[in-house]
């Protein structure tokens, strides 16, 4: 894509997986802030802006050609950052909807098979179609389009996981209060 080799191209891997790195310290920053801010609504927020924010940076970074593998690593190094937020969301967001004995199988299958089914679907897809129709018109449909079709469905997570983590809260405090011998 914009005549670079293979070789030359993959060198933005590096400024992504450093972006990613500050970006799993950013994000935990993010979540504890957004979580202060607005418990039942915060995480989500900052959830749905990482995947607004990592879209329009994808467009800019993937749809046109900068003549330069520096500026496309300076992108790509921005893309890293806001995918790097993730994890430190959507953990504790999984966390606080789940029981606490429950959260060593919800990791599990969140980690290990959905994540991994995604990302080997993305590399694979992504590949075929890059060969098929070309990586540029791959990058603008699964990191543009598909993104932001995710940010509008974050939308419809507002309020079911606020009524989850409300669920969980209420059945840990009655556990407490009946351990302590105040419940019934």
């Amino acid at each position: 894509m914009y005549g670079f080799s293979t070789q030359r191209a993959s060198i933005v891997l590096l400024p992504f997986g450093i972006g990613y790195f500050l970006g799993t310290l950013l994000g935990g920053v993010a979540a504890d802030w957004a979580t202060r801010r607005s418990p039942r609504h915060g995480l989500v927020a900052v959830l749905q802006a990482a995947q607004f924010v990592f879209a329009l940076i994808a467009f800019f970074g993937t749809q046109f050609d900068h003549g330069s593998i520096a500026v496309f690593g300076v992108f790509f190094a921005l893309m890293g950052a806001t995918q790097g937020v993730n994890p430190s969301i959507n953990r504790p967001m999984a966390m606080a909807i789940t029981p606490p004995e429950l959260r060593g199988a919800a990791f599990a299958l969140y980690v290990s098979i959905f994540e991994a089914i995604a990302w080997a679907t993305f590399s694979l897809g992504a590949g075929f179609l890059g060969d098929a129709i070309g990586l540029r018109t791959v990058f603008l449909w699964a990191l543009v389009i598909l993104m932001l079709i995710n940010v509008v469905f974050l939308t419809f997570l507002y309020r079911p996981y606020a009524d989850d983590v409300d669920r969980v809260q209420r059945e840990l405090h009655a556990r407490r209060a009946q351990a302590l011998g105040h419940g019934s």
